[in-house]
């Protein structure tokens, strides 16, 4: 089945068993047979009168006027207008084979998979029970062998050294630099370098299965069908053995973490945010204790005016009319007692105090301090130290935190470090410290492109939970 470059709501596939091509109106489904009068044999003409034998895949021309479609048992390549139904041969004498030549000099054998180039001039074919890739000048009805010896075989290597084995499935990148197959028999998913005709495995041990991984790590059974996303990015795979499961395969590596400007920490402005302290009667005088947390641990005898010379906010709250600014306790909630200490400690002597063994979590938590009462340099600082604190222990709740936070120059760090540093991440337990094990397996799938070792603690953990 394809789609209509300039039409979404048409839909074109071939019916194997009525052989005919049909035209499927969306949004009403109405479907419409274009070409084949249902008889299996390859006669040209034109809509009813044409015939196709087991037609089983199409490709549709940018301008959505024409159609190539494989006819399988015909062993042709055929073309159909949109407009008028009229169906040409473009290759194939129809007789099996694998012969290279012009239009009918040329042989197919069960011609199963086709791909379009994205200027129109080449039609790739999967050739199935040939073993080969081979490619058709539109124009000219010229058919080369791209790729494949013709002897069944999974060998990599370059174009007539490599072997298929009933290649069913075609996917060409955006470019139509890299043209992916799904190998059928050999459970494989292959890529033909284009200008080059060099193939290589994608993905695929050979042995049949359905087990996850990267490249031959992972195991397929039958690769039918594939798709490439519009980005070029990631394969849809259809299996004969499982039709109701799509598997993805990623083909390409994860974009590059946007650039950011260097994170710049200014002066400290303690010295003159001191000299605010005296000479403005608009300041409070006294002292306050802070009631901490559910439990209300106490955080005793802090300079108001101090506290106001630091942070607007705090110079808001205990201003002229405020009812805190005489109060001689104030209760803060959504902290702990150490961060909120740390916290008035950076306020009163300019000192920032992650503590010991749990930096990056009191770095996390000065930071929600800092944006609530607007003390910039203290979230640049705390900015700062989570950057030097993504580690093999920290990278992956750091990641979860810098998604919750929207921190996009910590989130891309992250990303990029656990996925250069898959085997580390996993060794040091920094999966199972998780939270929100639905909010990173989106992540870690994006960042990792599938690297095995977290792929596999994230079921692990999934089956705990």
């Amino acid at each position: 089945m394809a789609s209509c470059p300039v039409n979404t709501a048409r839909l074109y596939m071939t019916d194997w068993d009525a052989s005919s091509v049909i035209m499927i109106t969306l949004p009403q489904g109405q479907a419409t047979t274009i070409a084949g009068s249902g008889a299996a044999s390859s006669i040209d003409g034109v809509g009813l009168d044409a015939t196709f034998n087991r037609p089983c895949a199409l490709a549709v021309t940018a301008d959505g006027a024409a159609l190539f479609v494989a006819d399988c048992l015909g062993h042709r390549i055929r073309r159909v207008e949109v407009a008028t139904g009229a169906v040409t041969t473009v290759a194939g004498s129809g007789t099996a084979g694998r012969a290279n030549g012009a239009g009918n000099e040329a042989q197919f054998y069960h011609p199963a998979a086709l791909a379009l180039a994205p200027n129109g001039d080449t039609l790739f074919v999967a050739d199935c029970t040939g073993h080969v890739i081979r490619r058709v000048n539109v124009a000219s009805g010229v058919v080369t062998t791209l790729a494949g010896s013709g002897a069944k075989g999974s060998a990599d290597g370059p174009g007539p050294s490599a072997t298929f084995s009933r290649p069913q499935g075609l996917a060409l990148s955006p470019d139509g630099a890299a043209l992916f197959v799904a190998d059928h028999g050999n459970h494989k998913i292959r890529l033909v370098d284009v200008s080059s005709a060099v193939v290589t495995t994608v993905a695929g041990s050979g042995e049949k299965g359905s087990a996850d991984g990267v490249g031959g790590c992972a195991q397929l059974e039958a690769p039918r069908a594939i798709a490439l996303s519009p980005q070029g990015s990631t394969l849809a795979v259809c299996c004969v053995a499982d039709p109701s499961r799509i598997r993805f395969v990623h083909v390409a590596a994860p974009p590059p973490p946007p650039s950011f400007a260097p994170l710049v920490v200014p002066p400290s402005t303690f010295s003159a945010d001191m000299k605010k302290t005296w000479g403005d009667a608009s300041l409070p005088q006294g002292m306050v204790t802070f009631l901490v947390g559910d439990d209300e641990e106490r955080v005793e005898h802090v300079s108001k005016c101090v506290l106001c010379a630091r942070s607007v906010v705090f110079r808001t709250m205990f201003g002229i009319g405020m009812k805190e600014r005489d109060a001689a306790e104030v209760t803060v909630s959504d902290t702990n007692l150490a961060s909120f200490t740390a916290f008035i400690e950076y306020l009163c002597a300019d000192e920032l105090n992650l503590g010991e063994g749990e930096q990056a979590r009191r770095a996390l938590d000065l930071r929600e301090l800092a944006q609530m009462y607007q003390v910039p340099r203290l979230e640049l600082l705390c900015a700062q130290a989570l950057q030097e604190s993504v580690g093999p222990a920290t990278a992956v709740p750091l990641l979860e935190a810098a998604h919750m936070t929207g921190d996009g120059r910590l989130l891309a760090q992250c990303r990029r470090f656990v996925a250069d540093n898959a085997a580390e991440v996993r060794a040091s337990g920094g999966v199972e410290q998780l939270s929100d094990l639905g909010v990173a397996k989106g992540l870690l799938g994006d960042a990792l492109d599938q690297v095995s070792e977290l792929q596999g603690a994230m079921r692990a953990l999934g089956a705990v939970r």
